[in-house]
């Protein structure tokens, strides 16, 4: 079980790790590209941002999942895993704690699903806490033009 446990958690070292790395980027994007003080952010613009925003999220999450997922594949004695659509589906069913049970881990590695599962729930909060503050953002700048 200790090689499980350290698996999953240089597997969550670099979940955490892209995912700081692309919020950070968008967020100096977003503050470097539409920090102009006169500029009035309309319905469009505040919906397209926003619209981008989900889509970087969702594919950072996809990502790491993604990153889950090629760990699977590279444990051979996951014999219910033998493909990539396996994988991922196996991965992103677990990381979003849906769980349907259908492909199930062998008992000795089932403590990485539970891993992804905490590492999808701490990066889902990460994301809201982002998006929440990308909208607080633009709020507060149309209430600055009023």
């Amino acid at each position: 079980m200790f090689l499980q446990i350290i698996i999953s958690l240089v597997i969550i070292s670099s979940t955490i790790f892209i995912h700081g790395l692309g919020t950070s980027w968008w967020l100096n994007f977003l503050l470097r590209k539409h920090a102009i003080k006169d500029q009035v952010l309309r319905f469009t613009k505040i919906m397209k941002l926003l619209s981008y925003t989900s889509i970087i999220l969702m594919l950072m999450h996809y990502i790491e999942i993604g990153l889950w997922a090629l760990a699977y594949l590279a444990i051979p004695e996951l014999d219910k895993i033998k493909h990539w659509e396996d994988a991922i589906y196996f991965s992103m069913v677990t990381y979003t704690t849906l769980g349907y049970g259908d492909i199930t881990l062998p008992p000795v590695w089932r403590i990485m699903s539970g891993f992804e599962a905490m590492n999808g729930i701490l990066l889902f909060g990460w994301s809201t806490a982002m998006f929440y503050a990308v909208v607080e953002r633009m709020f507060t700048m149309a209430k600055q033009k009023t």
